[in-house]
């Protein structure tokens, strides 16, 4: 784009007939009857930054994202609207748009783990088949042998023959 002076002095950009950035600020301010010096203040800038601001110099302005603030509360202060002069300093100095969060619902993942209580319930079932694994000997060995106690004689009781020996006798 090629910058032209209209016939007030103020610059323009080719194709357009709005007045640049800078030009608009200068503009807004004199109308305004606001001295750059008080602009400077309220800002808390340096006139240096007020002067390129309103001169479009972008080589002795800082990183654009400074500059968006600066432009924002310069707008502000003189009652030009704060969206369309970022807007526009976006546009013109070519910067990316900010990123935007996508949400990603509508999308199945390819695998899905289970949830935690099923992993739990898992957990627990396969815990006791190897403690009843484990424990399967021992039980056995308990059960052999509570059934070998009663077979053998009690202290205190008397063993009777059988009744059948007895009268053969």
């Amino acid at each position: 784009m090629s910058v032209g002076q209209d016939t007030d002095g103020t610059k323009t950009t080719a194709g357009n007939d709005r007045l640049s950035i800078g030009a608009r600020l200068a503009a807004a301010r004199k109308a305004c009857e606001l001295d750059i010096r008080v602009i400077a203040n309220e800002l808390h800038l340096d006139i240096a930054t007020i002067e390129a601001l309103e001169n479009d110099d972008k080589a002795a302005l800082p990183a654009a994202i400074f500059v968006k603030g600066y432009l924002r509360n310069y707008a502000r202060m003189v009652g030009l609207p704060e969206d369309e002069i970022v807007r526009d300093y976006t546009e013109q100095t070519g910067e990316p748009p900010p990123l935007t969060v996508v949400s990603l619902k509508g999308t199945t993942p390819f695998f899905q783990l289970p949830s935690a209580r099923l992993l739990r319930n898992i957990i627990l079932v396969l815990l006791a088949v190897i403690l009843i694994w484990l424990a399967y000997p021992f039980a056995e060995r308990l059960i052999t042998s509570r059934g070998q106690d009663t077979q053998q004689p009690v202290p205190g009781r008397l063993a009777l023959p059988p009744a059948d020996s007895q009268a053969t006798q």
